[in-house]
């Protein structure tokens, strides 16, 4: 099967490289440009009829004559949307590549650009908050003088006015442009009209929800009297979808009334249906751990009215973690959120519960949580989620050597007990939670952990997280995270339960490692088992390409260390070492699913020791630790969902 497949694609690579066509309508092999310095290529390319195949999967592209010699007009026509109007083209050169194959030649010479003179602005006397608002216009003087800066100018001004309450505002704009002098003159005529406040909330489209459900959520973001502001409404359309309970929102301004200077706001809803059930497969390939699990979930959005959400989940599956151990694993849940119940309908109550058998290399468990949660969001982009928590861990399947290790002597009778209050802040600035291709995402999770008469540990924890992505050309993001864990022992003399200390590695996380291998390990039973520690650092940079239809492919480099366990409250500070991160280098393929991106990376970790006479394996790092212990340098993982 695995010879049938490599020939197949084998065969599809040669189909691709060695396909002809006629004389009159050739192969298109490449596309090229000559003398293109000042515009991008790829966008540029994508504006022509002739086009080259930019993967040997993308099938072959024939060269029309017809629409080549329009591509010629169109590069011109590219260069003075850009402020070039001298530029001209060449008559497009066809260099043969063989029988039936071309390779398509653009020859430009630029020349000089056309560049603004002046731009004003008229009209804005009597609106001097608009200017604030503004800020620096797009197009400003000294500037290339493109129809792209020319036209954003117009809809920030536009944009300013619709956000200070000139909702009937009017924005013309004229452009003076002389390519023998190389200069534009540009003006700006606007007419602001009167200045508006926002009116009264109507929601049409509901029958079930609650009206004043809807314009309560509407109001977080602005009320009747507040200056008009479109953008609000954008917020305001958001946070009604965010209730869970519709299909689709659409949030619009309704007629302006000249005599009260109001603008209505209509919220335009459709309900969904209130029960959903949902079924997947999930599965996880990594070194140390192969899982598969299936899930099932039932979730009523208004559960005894009033919008009370009620979920159920179950999943059970089976995990292997080689060398020897493997069981069921599964878990069990159900959630109960009450929104806007306290507060002017501003704060909701949340609270769950759930049951899971887990398995890990060095014990198994049979878990309990209780959460009890206050969530809010103050402001669109932000969330806080307070919450108190108690989860109660019953280990299982220890060795003797297993028991001895001073994080699970924490754990009396084998039972460790976590009681703690999380407060979980995150500021989201993505673009989209999924395939993300630019913003920021800043999150904080703090935990202050007591005891429970003679059960529990006393502690304070923070993970703090930063994400970053950068969109860098068609198809191409940047993507980073860094991640640090910091568990800080307060009062305590011995090192937390294994539970509560951090371990790194992963599919989702420093996957130069397996899961839960990036840590101190001991040996025992003849395994090399991981024990946690109180300190992480993770980070992961990746330079992601959409290779065409559903496929991606990742460059990425990670990095990550643990400390030790202790019950010293800086033994955490030891991951700030960046001489003892270590490093690891990797290529990965994506394929989209309506489930999210099902991943293949295959991560090498990088060596340490460059000395003569080193063996190989020795120019590796060991595990965080004492222990000596070195894990393989090669580590696949084949799991679903995106890496961060």
């Amino acid at each position: 099967m695995r010879r049938a497949v490599l020939a197949s694609l084998l065969l599809l690579t040669a189909g691709c490289r060695t396909a002809r066509g006629t004389a009159d309508e050739p192969v298109v092999l490449s596309l090229t440009f000559r003398g293109v310095k000042a515009v991008d290529q790829d966008d540029l390319r994508a504006k022509l009829a002739t086009q080259a195949p930019r993967h040997f999967w993308n099938g072959v592209e024939r060269l029309d004559p017809d629409a080549l010699a329009l591509d010629r007009r169109r590069v011109e026509a590219f260069y003075r949307e850009h402020g070039y109007y001298a530029a001209t083209v060449q008559a497009p050169e066809l260099v043969p590549a063989g029988a039936g194959r071309v390779r398509v030649v653009f020859r430009v010479h630029e020349g000089a650009p056309v560049r603004v003179s002046r731009v004003v602005v008229e009209g804005l006397d009597d609106a001097p908050a608009v200017r604030v608002q503004a800020g620096p216009l797009a197009l400003q003087d000294g500037m290339i003088f493109s129809e792209a800066a020319y036209d954003a100018t117009k809809a920030q001004l536009q944009r300013a006015l619709a956000t200070t309450g000139y909702a009937t505002a009017k924005v013309t704009q004229a452009a003076q442009v002389l390519p023998e002098e190389r200069t534009a003159a540009v003006t700006y005529r606007v007419e602001p009209g009167p200045r508006f406040r926002l009116g009264r909330i109507f929601v049409a489209g509901t029958s079930a929800v609650p009206r004043q459900k809807v314009v309560a959520q509407a109001e977080r973001e602005a009320r009747a009297g507040d200056w008009y502001d479109e953008q609000k409404l954008e917020l305001m359309q958001k946070r009604v979808f965010d209730l869970g309970v519709f299909a689709g929102v659409r949030v619009n301004a309704g007629e302006p009334d000249p005599v009260r200077r109001t603008v209505p706001v209509v919220v335009a809803v459709r309900e969904a249906p209130f029960r959903t059930l949902a079924l997947g497969p999930g599965f996880g390939f990594q070194k140390s751990r192969w899982e598969a699990q299936g899930q099932v979930s039932w979730t009523h959005r208004n559960w005894l009215g009033g919008l009370r959400r009620l979920q159920l989940d179950a999943k059970g599956g089976y995990a292997w973690l080689p060398p020897a151990r493997q069981g069921t694993v599964g878990k069990v849940s159900a959630e109960f959120a009450q929104p806007g119940a306290v507060l002017s309908d501003r704060v909701d109550l949340t609270a769950r519960v759930e049951v899971e058998k887990v398995l890990e290399q060095a014990y198994g468990s049979i878990t309990e949580r209780l959460r009890l949660g206050a969530p809010f969001r103050p402001a669109t982009r932000w969330s806080v989620s307070p919450s108190y928590n108690l989860e109660v861990y019953r280990l299982r399947d220890l060795t003797p050597a297993a028991s001895g290790l001073p994080q699970v002597e924490a754990c009396p009778s084998g039972r460790c007990l976590l009681s703690y209050l999380e407060q979980a802040v995150t500021w989201d600035g993505r673009d989209q939670p999924l395939a993300t291709t630019r913003g920021l995402y800043l999150s904080l999770a703090v935990q202050e952990g007591f005891t429970i008469g003679s059960l529990g540990y006393r502690y304070l924890r923070f993970l703090p997280e930063t994400r970053v992505f950068l969109k860098l050309g068609r198809g191409t993001v940047l993507a980073a995270r860094v991640m640090l864990g910091a568990l800080v022992p307060i009062g305590e003399t011995g090192p937390a339960p294994v539970v509560a200390l951090f371990t790194g590695g992963g599919a989702m996380a420093m996957r130069g490692y397996g899961a839960d291998r990036l840590s101190p390990m001991t040996y025992l039973d003849g395994s090399w088992l991981p024990t946690g520690g109180n300190g992480l650092l993770e980070g992961n940079l990746e330079l992601r390409q959409d290779l065409g239809g559903d496929l991606g492919g990742v460059l990425f480099l990670d990095g990550g260390n643990v400390s030790g366990a202790s019950g010293s409250p800086g033994a955490w500070r030891t991951v700030l070492d960046v001489t003892s991160l270590q490093l690891a280098a990797g290529v990965g393929v994506r394929y989209r699913t309506p489930f999210g991106p099902v991943r293949f990376d295959v991560a090498g970790r990088l060596p340490t020791d460059w000395s003569a006479g080193v063996p190989f394996s020795h120019r590796f790092p060991t595990v965080p630790g004492s222990s000596g212990h070195r894990e393989p340098i090669v580590t696949l993982n084949l799991t679903l969902g995106e890496a961060f």
